[in-house]
């Protein structure tokens, strides 16, 4: 079209010629000069109720939108977390002190101390303060054996007993001193007087008496 305006014009280029030109163009109803304001199109009835209830939600749909950010982004760190911690070192798991099972300690019973402070104590009324001595060495061995299940034997020299390691620190001392006092009246020739037998009894006697106590 604009080819023919361009034809209908005269070389001459004369007002008249412009407007006959416009005019034209004017007149060509395949072009449109007057714009009307487009009505915007009503929603389809079924679609109405569902526009109304986005439009009662539509304040909250922006707290979904930054939970479920915080949501997503939360979990990239747990992610992370968990993959660094997986590639550091291990370190070897502290044993709990109070999971460890305590060891054994020797206790003699109430029973076999009365009865080998009375089997001491008759050898000892009859002057036989040696053989007492040993009997609360021998029969505490004796005893000892029972209890854990062990075959210690009954020349056991005072160093040994102190390493037995159910014993604790005070059935060390004690058993370690009867020990050395029979030591001393076999090997060393030495007589085991009254004084020396109701050191070793007393001795026993106050262990057995704690031990049971606990």
């Amino acid at each position: 079209m604009a080819a023919q305006a361009r034809e209908a014009v005269p070389s001459d280029g004369g007002a008249d010629a412009v407007q006959r030109a416009h005019a034209q163009l004017l007149s060509d109803h395949q072009l449109q000069f007057h714009f009307t304001q487009m009505a915007q199109p009503e929603p389809p009835n079924w679609l109405v109720p569902f526009l109304r209830v986005l439009q009662g939600v539509a304040p909250l749909l922006q707290y979904v939108f930054w939970g479920g950010v915080i949501l997503i982004v939360g979990i990239i760190l747990y992610a992370l977390g968990m993959e660094i911690a997986r590639r550091m070192p291990r370190r070897a798991p502290k044993a709990d002190a109070a999971k460890v099972p305590e060891k054994p300690v020797y206790t003699p019973s109430a029973a076999h101390a009365r009865a080998l402070l009375e089997e001491a104590d008759r050898l000892a009324a009859s002057g036989r303060y040696g053989e007492a001595v040993r009997v609360l060495l021998h029969r505490s061995i004796e005893d000892f054996e029972r209890v854990f299940a062990l075959a210690i034997g009954p020349a056991l020299t005072s160093r040994e007993i102190a390493r037995l390691e159910p014993l604790s620190e005070r059935g060390r001392s004690v058993f370690s001193g009867i020990a050395a006092a029979v030591e001393s009246s076999l090997f060393g020739g030495q007589a085991i007087e009254a004084a020396r037998f109701k050191a070793c009894r007393d001795a026993y006697a106050a262990f057995a008496a704690q031990e049971a106590r606990r």
